[in-house]
């Protein structure tokens, strides 16, 4: 019985911490994302966005808070797709 519960606590966190990968992985490549388009131009407030999900998601990768990261990564997409 308590072999079991620790093979499931085990799958549990192997889980977790592919999907945590997953998500710095997805995370660094938004903030190169960012980056890029910012280089490029846009509208005013399209750039205010930017500059701010940048912002934003610098702070988070500090932080280490990837799923975090990823709200500013998904703010910047919706500002380039307007």
């Amino acid at each position: 019985m308590l072999r079991s519960v620790l093979l499931v606590a085990s799958v549990v966190m192997i889980t977790a911490t592919a999907a945590l990968a997953d998500s710095k992985s997805d995370c660094q490549k938004g903030l190169e994302m960012i980056k890029a388009e910012l280089k490029k131009k846009h509208p005013a407030p399209v750039m205010a966005t930017l500059r701010k999900a940048l912002s934003g998601a610098e702070t988070e990768v500090t932080e280490e808070d990837w799923p975090e990261c990823m709200d500013y990564i998904k703010t910047a997409r919706a500002a380039l797709k307007q």
